[in-house]
Formats: structure tokens, sequence, C-alpha cells
């Protein structure tokens, strides 16, 4: 029994690469941008500064709408009064959310 289910989780392991995947950005996903900007909040409160936020994130962030979206919201944060990565983070969800909403249910 332990061979079989051993067997099985290596053959799903190694499918997996196989895959087609499907392809997300951060942009993409409030609670990410939420995530991130509660992230850069902390930064900010910890005396980072913009420009070494900025270089944090070229490090992690590689895809083109990716980087747009986090650089926004690293511009915004350190533009703004500072905040507690509790608020970033829910300001940021909140309003990503609103944006996502169809014409109609606005």
């Amino acid at each position: 029994m332990k061979r079989a289910v051993l067997t099985a989780a290596l053959a799903v392991g190694l499918a997996q690469p196989s895959m087609q995947a499907f392809a997300q950005t951060v942009a993409d996903q409030c609670f990410a941008i939420g995530d991130i900007a509660g992230q850069v909040a902390s930064w900010r409160l910890h005396k980072k500064t913009r420009a070494q936020a900025l270089d944090q994130a070229q490090k992690y962030y590689k895809d083109a709408s990716d980087r747009q979206a986090v650089d926004k919201v690293i511009d915004r944060v350190y533009s703004g009064a500072a905040m507690t990565p509790d608020q970033a983070s829910m300001l940021f969800t909140q309003e990503c959310a609103q944006q996502k909403k169809p014409a109609s249910a606005q």
C-alpha cells in the first residue's frame, strides 16, 4: 500500500512540470497587490528607502506587468503618509477589487 501511494505521488510530481502552466501575474490578483503593499509599508516603517524598495522589487518581479504594478505600489506607499502594513494591505486590496468590479455592479 505504501509503495502504491509513493508511486502515485511520484508520478503526479513528475507529470506536473510537463503540464501546460497557466500564468497569472501579480497585477491580476488583488490579494497579491494587498500583500505587496503590506510588505512595502513594512519596509518603509523599517527605514528602507524608496530606492532600496525598488531595487528589492527588481530582484523578485521579472514580469513587466508585475514590475509596473509593484512599482506603482512602492511609489504610492512612499509618497503618502506612512501606513501600517495592515492598513496598506487593506487599502490596496479594496481599491483593486473596486477596479475589477463589472461596470454594472458599481
